[in-house]
């Protein structure tokens, strides 16, 4: 890290600092381990806190760090170890994940994605795309609000009721005013419902025409909530619904090596109190 900052700061180097800034920050998560927050990368990497606190939004915005509102810290994506996973694919690349989205894409014959929480918002950071042409295109980095996407009420899913309520006060109370507000009582039976199902159906929410069949990764290989989608036109996914959840059930437990049902009882909530890991949580992970 103390190399790139040299060359970041020699003017006959070609490297360019928001570049170096970058891989410094990446290096900076990969030695620590654990969330930070703007004032503290500053301080560490010796930067503005202007010029932290603008990279850092750029990389949430880019879907390779996540925001939590909550403690006001950031952390990376998925899409970090997505991009080096071909070197060594272990849950990434051509790993269970991959085999997984793969399978699922060729049973559904669908869009398929996978998604975390980023923020208020859950975002895509793996698509895959039927042969034929899909109803809408979904890009890698897709951000959706938690609260009417179908892959974010499953994430929210995973944490406990009162941390519901608090999350959607605040962000009803901050939201812009061509936004709706969201109904927290109809958002908690969502959830509640979700538990019990182990999947949740949607349609029209987001794109009108269009739907979706979303289920929680098991949390064997990463202790953030994970979410797998199958996304159709909303006739189909109402004609499918069943079968679709069994296609996601079926190759999560064959991928993931968990035997479960589509009915499985919700038991992540109470050890989920923050979507981003602790520290200590974090180095068992590694």
């Amino acid at each position: 890290m103390e190399q790139q900052q040299q060359l970041a700061g020699n003017p006959n180097d070609p490297v360019i600092k928001s570049v170096a800034r970058t891989f410094e920050l990446l290096e900076l998560f990969d030695e620590l381990r654990r969330p930070l927050n703007v004032v503290e990368v500053a301080k560490r990497l010796g930067y503005p806190q202007s010029s932290a606190s603008a990279l850092l939004k750029s990389m949430v915005t880019l879907g390779f760090v996540a925001y939590d509102s909550n403690g006001r810290t950031y952390f990376p994506t998925e899409r970090v170890p997505m991009i080096g996973s071909w070197m060594d694919p272990v849950m990434f690349g051509e790993g269970a994940l991959q085999k997984l989205l793969k399978a699922v894409s060729i049973r559904s014959r669908q869009l398929v994605l996978f998604g975390a929480r980023n923020g208020d918002e859950a975002q895509y950071t793996q698509v895959i795309n039927p042969k034929k042409k899909p109803l809408h295109h979904i890009s890698i980095g897709t951000r959706r609000p938690l609260g009417t996407s179908g892959l974010g009420h499953v994430l929210l899913s995973t944490i406990p009721d009162d941390e519901i309520r608090s999350l959607f006060h605040r962000i009803n109370a901050f939201r812009n005013p061509d936004v709706p507000t969201v109904d927290i009582k109809v958002l908690l039976n969502s959830v509640q419902l979700i538990r019990k199902k182990g999947y949740f159906c949607s349609v029209d929410r987001v794109v009108r025409g269009s739907g979706m069949i979303a289920m929680l990764l098991p949390q064997k290989h990463t202790p953030r909530p994970l979410a797998i989608g199958i996304c159709a036109p909303s006739n189909l996914i109402l004609e499918r619904e069943k079968e679709l959840a069994r296609i996601l059930c079926e190759e999560v437990s064959l991928h993931f090596g968990i035997r479960t049902s589509c009915a499985h009882q919700h038991t992540t909530a109470a050890t989920l109190a923050r979507y981003f890991p602790k520290p200590n949580e974090l180095s068992r992970t590694q």
